[in-house]
C-alpha cells in the first residue's frame, strides 16, 4: 500500500503503528495526518486516495497481526 505522496507503507519490525492528525488543516479545509511507527513519514489526507479512513484500515489490519520482538533481559 502507498501514502498519500505514493511511497510504499513499511512498519518498523517489532513497533506497532498508530494513526495521527494534524492539528492544522490543508489549504482547503480538509484533515491530514501520519501514520507513527513506519520507516519514512508516512502521510494521509482527506483531500487525496489515501485518507484517514485507509490510514486506520492499515493501521488495524497491521497490529491486528502484531507479535511484539521480545528482547532478553538476561545478562
Amino acid at each position: 500500500m502507498k501514502d498519500c505522496c505514493g511511497q510504499e507503507i513499511i512498519p518498523i519490525p517489532g513497533r506497532k503503528l498508530s494513526v495521527h492528525t494534524n492539528r492544522h488543516p490543508n489549504t482547503d479545509g480538509s484533515s491530514w495526518g501520519w501514520i507513527e511507527g513506519c520507516t519514512l513519514n508516512v502521510c494521509w489526507s482527506n483531500n487525496s486516495r489515501f485518507t484517514r479512513k485507509d490510514a486506520g484500515a492499515f493501521v488495524f489490519e497491521y497490529n491486528k497481526s502484531f507479535k511484539p520482538t521480545v528482547k532478553s533481559t538476561a545478562a
